[in-house]
């Protein structure tokens, strides 16, 4: 039994790794000159502004910490669980996804949600994997509410796993940092070639 509960220390480091991680693979022009979307670079400017971009992490941890006190079981979860695979996959496209895809076209669609608080993260001249970072904690609760409906929800049917919390959590975030990298990591002709692609894959713009 994974005995100190889901996530912890080493997920937070993990979390910032997968960040980092891609920052670096987007800035080494050796590898990706060519398919740069945007060609500039950042700028100090640009640095400062997302300075705090790890902010999410440190909230989402102290959600987590108070998720394990709420729910006591969530600190002595199994390595594994199969069924929780699938239940958790289930949950992410049939709740996560389609709210949050709500959720972001309201912040864009409604004048005070994007003027007061998403126009942050579209401050940013030229995306990068801390612009995905970047946020107002209104949208860090969303996202926290988000991440948080496969893990919590495949727990409390009895088939939550650590690998779960932090495969699926891991994941979020791999994602998140490749659809922000400003680099064309998967072909565009790959998507002419299989246009549902499109909606399992989130790509940079």
């Amino acid at each position: 039994m994974y005995e100190e509960g889901p996530g912890g220390i080493e997920l937070w480091i993990l979390r910032g790794g997968v960040h980092v991680l891609w920052s670096s693979y987007s800035h080494m022009l050796f590898l990706n000159r060519n398919r740069r979307i945007l060609q500039q670079g950042v700028d100090f400017k640009q640095i400062d502004l997302e300075w705090d971009w790890d902010n999410f992490l440190i909230l989402q941890a102290l959600v987590g910490s108070m998720a394990c006190y709420v729910f006591p079981f969530l600190q002595d979860l199994p390595l594994w669980n199969m069924k929780g695979v699938v239940a958790a996959m289930i949950q992410h496209v049939g709740v996560s996804e389609p709210l949050y895809y709500w959720m972001h076209r309201k912040f864009h669609e409604h004048h005070f949600l994007f003027t007061h608080y998403h126009s942050l993260h579209h401050s940013s001249p030229v995306p990068g994997p801390f612009t995905a970072g970047n946020a107002t904690l209104l949208e860090h609760l969303v996202l926290t509410v988000v991440i948080g409906i496969p893990v919590l929800g495949t727990s409390i049917m009895g088939y939550g796993s650590a690998s779960l919390v932090y495969g699926y959590v891991l994941t979020f975030d791999f994602l998140r940092c490749l659809g922000h990298c400003n680099v064309e990591v998967v072909p565009h002709e790959t998507f002419e070639r299989f246009p549902l692609l499109r909606y399992l894959i989130f790509t940079p713009i």
